[in-house]
Parts: structure tokens; C-alpha cells; sequence
């Protein structure tokens, strides 16, 4: 069987992305927890475009990007594919409830949330990555 190349979603500071030699999508084991590790990952990435278009414009689609990229990894039914999206808007329109504008008053407490959000997605970028690192 060929060998597959997966690219991992490792977010953090510097919010890299790498890709990783993988083994065939048969050998991997997979936990329970790797949907809805996916789901938490899509509504983390809508919670950091909101707090990035916030303050920096819709002109800055990264994490947008970052989304349509995860969904590429794996092959996806429709309905899989449909709860990730809502998952990514639900993340959206939350941290749009808390943070209506980018002002002086309101950017250190956004830039604290997109901290809190980032490290939330490496953690379960890592999660999901694991079972093909082994």
C-alpha cells in the first residue's frame, strides 16, 4: 500500500504547520475522541478568525485557511464535514458575543483569548496527530 503524507495542525506561538510521514490510513488506531477532537479543533479555529478578523480585517483568512486545510486531511463523509463547519461558525459567532470590536480597551483581552485558543488548538492538534506518529 502507498504510504500517505498527513500535515499536522501544530498551533502555538509560532503556529506552524508541518508535514509528517504517516502510515498507511489502515494501520492507524484511532480513540473515540478523534471526532470530537476534530469538532473542538474546527470551533477552536472559528474562535481565533474572529478574534484575528476582529482586530486585524477580513482581509487575514489564515485560520479560515488553517480549516478548509484540516478538512482536507482525511476523507470526510458530508455529514462529518457539515459538523465541522458548524462547529467552526459556532466558534465564530461565541467569541463574537464577547468581543464585538477590536478597541484600545478591548485588545489585550483579545490578544489574551487568542493565547488561551492557540494553546488549546496545539493541544488537540497533537491529539489528533498522535496516532499517526507512532
Amino acid at each position: 500500500m502507498p504510504k500517505h503524507f498527513l500535515v499536522a495542525l501544530i498551533m502555538g506561538i509560532g503556529m506552524g504547520m508541518h508535514a509528517l510521514p504517516v502510515q498507511s490510513q489502515e494501520d492507524i488506531l484511532r480513540t473515540p475522541d478523534t471526532a470530537q477532537n476534530r469538532l473542538f479543533l474546527a470551533d477552536t479555529l472559528g474562535a481565533l478568525h474572529y478574534l484575528t478578523v476582529a482586530c486585524s480585517g477580513r482581509m487575514d483568512q489564515s485560520w479560515r485557511g488553517r480549516m478548509a486545510e484540516m478538512m482536507q486531511l482525511e476523507p470526510l463523509s458530508a455529514y462529518e464535514r457539515d459538523d465541522l463547519v458548524a462547529a467552526f461558525n459556532h466558534g465564530y459567532r461565541q467569541e463574537k458575543r464577547y468581543f464585538r470590536r477590536c478597541t484600545p480597551r478591548t485588545v489585550s483581552q483579545i490578544n489574551a483569548q487568542k493565547r488561551l485558543k492557540a494553546e488549546q488548538g496545539q493541544f488537540l492538534s497533537t491529539a489528533l496527530a498522535d496516532p499517526y506518529l507512532h
